[in-house]
């Protein structure tokens, strides 16, 4: 799930920063803007399946798919006002004002719980092994994220690529202290194995 929400940011961000050189056109803003807007909830399906026992990350899984299929379908059937384009500070932070309303009442929906799961599982994470130093990254990218979100949502979105940067950035560094922490974890035992034996 990690690695999908992790696509997309590259996706979405890859399409940023050619807008800085090209400008937007009506697809490349449709596919930046689906792209951007499911990749926290995939998030926090991983983060469920992480730390759940229970079938709360299918739930939220198909929670996900199904808000995502139906912002695929409003994004490219909906009428873009491109005269919008040219209002963002700069291309890279606009916002979802080219799209008609409808279509921008969908990734709060997707955004928003999963920001929370993210940031929430990972202060239990913590909570559960303090030696687990490494979650408190991942909070608080996602805390970062789930501010930039909010300030473009409320119509600010100047400085968000610089502020979901940093939260990505830190994000993709807990991740990778994670997996060295789960690869020492798996080292004890065999160390310890081969000792006694």
């Amino acid at each position: 799930m990690w690695t999908i929400a992790l696509a997309l940011f590259t996706l979405s961000y890859t399409l940023a920063f050619l807008s800085e050189l090209n400008g937007w056109n009506v697809l490349t803003f449709q596919i930046y803007y689906f792209s951007i807007s499911p990749l926290v909830a995939f998030m926090g399906v991983g983060t469920l399946f992480l730390i759940s026992h229970k079938p709360w990350g299918k739930y939220f899984l198909i929670y996900t798919i199904i808000l995502t299929i139906v912002l695929f379908i409003l994004i490219f059937t909906a009428n873009i006002d491109a005269t919008k384009f040219a209002q963002a500070p700069t291309p890279s932070e606009i916002a979802g004002e080219p799209l008609p309303s409808y279509a921008r009442s969908i990734p709060p929906l997707l955004t928003i719980p999963g920001s929370v799961i993210l940031i929430v599982g990972a202060l239990y994470s913590w909570w559960l092994d303090r030696s687990r130093r490494y979650v408190m990254l991942i909070a608080l990218g996602g805390i970062v994220e789930l501010f930039s979100g909010l300030r473009t949502r409320l119509g600010n979105p100047t400085y968000s690529f610089v502020f979901n940067t940093a939260g990505i950035l830190l994000l993709f560094l807990g991740f990778v202290l994670s997996s060295e922490y789960v690869k020492k974890c798996g080292e004890k035992p065999a160390t310890s194995s081969k000792i006694s034996n």
